[in-house]
């Protein structure tokens, strides 16, 4: 991830917890269980997620 990404995170506290670096961790199984009916998306690397929690910048999906 480049330093400008992680200077947006919204909750660096709880990085560990976010798509992103599960990714980084090779961890696809709990990154396709969090992706699972997404509610989400982050404004810095546009993933999906069910939980806000789970995104650096998160912003609600509107669905319509």
């Amino acid at each position: 991830m480049s330093e400008s990404v992680k200077s947006d995170c919204k909750d660096p506290e709880g990085h560990w917890l976010h798509i992103c670096q599960l990714r980084k961790q090779d961890r696809q199984k709990e990154v396709a269980d969090l992706m699972d009916d997404p509610g989400h998306t982050c404004l810095n690397c546009n993933a999906v997620a069910k939980y806000a929690k789970n995104l650096c910048n998160p912003s609600p999906i509107i669905k319509i």
